[in-house]
């Protein structure tokens, strides 16, 4: 009997011991990282500004490890949560500028080169050199200068126009004020000033909620980011991106320097 017990007892402490040795063994568990989301409200209608924003964003997470959130968001409000980052024309930080060039029609262009103060383009035909510049447009073509309505009042005769592009395809007015994307849309000859005194610019600029908006903004303002602007047909407050091989875009670009931008 006392052997049994005994045997009895021996196999009771086996089996503790095979029981609780795992859970010696094992690794301590260490509390799971908090998962956090940046969130980015985009109130700046343009395209190419979203495109910017969204390769930023990827390249933010890729870097940092942190995931970004971008939604648009035209109204800038009406959220029931700020973000941590807004995208908005009235922001503390600038981040990027959206160019227009003065647009006139112009059926039968000669082609002439970059920086000249105009350029002329026929549908299809890339811009050849020319002996000299062309003068200001006559103030007969700019008696009506279709525009957005941010750039009300830059040059006389402006009309606001929500589709000035389109409008002036559509042969409302003989002269527009349109990005260089939407100019290079167009299915007609024309000929491209830069707006005088650098007044051809849109501000794109961020306001941050949280520490974590606030180093997203930063990123955007660093060289790699600026750089990515030209990726998307943007302009850099502070880089030159455009060279004579994209014209309509290096025209617009020098007028910031002219202007003391």
């Amino acid at each position: 009997m006392k052997k049994l017990l005994v045997i009895f007892l021996f196999l009771a402490l086996s089996s503790g011991l095979l029981f609780l040795l795992p859970q010696a063994l094992r690794a301590p568990e260490t509390p799971e990282k908090a998962f956090t989301i940046l969130r980015v409200w985009n109130a700046d209608g343009e395209p190419a500004v979203h495109s910017w924003l969204r390769g930023q964003a990827r390249a933010y997470e890729k870097a940092t490890g942190q995931r970004v959130y971008l939604r648009a968001a035209p109204d800038g409000a009406g959220q029931s949560l700020l973000p941590d980052a807004l995208i908005l024309p009235e922001g503390d930080q600038l981040l990027a500028l959206r160019g227009y060039a003065l647009i006139v029609r112009d059926e039968n262009p000669a082609v002439t080169p970059a920086p000249t103060g105009a350029l002329f383009f026929r549908p299809s035909l890339p811009p050849e050199p020319a002996e000299t510049p062309a003068p200001w447009p006559e103030e007969s073509e700019l008696r009506a200068v279709l525009c957005p309505e941010a750039l009300m009042n830059t040059l006389p005769g402006t009309v606001f126009s929500s589709q000035p592009a389109a409008d002036f395809a559509r042969g409302k007015a003989d002269a527009a004020l349109l990005t260089p994307g939407q100019a290079a849309g167009l299915n007609t000859g024309y000929r491209a000033y830069a707006v005088p005194e650098g007044k051809g610019f849109l501000a794109v600029r961020g306001q941050a909620y949280s520490e974590a908006g606030e180093a997203f903004l930063h990123w955007l303002q660093s060289d790699a980011a600026q750089r990515a602007l030209g990726q998307a047909g943007l302009f850099s407050p502070r880089l030159r991106l455009y060279g004579p091989d994209d014209p309509v875009r290096y025209l617009i670009e020098n007028s910031i320097t002219k202007s003391g931008n």
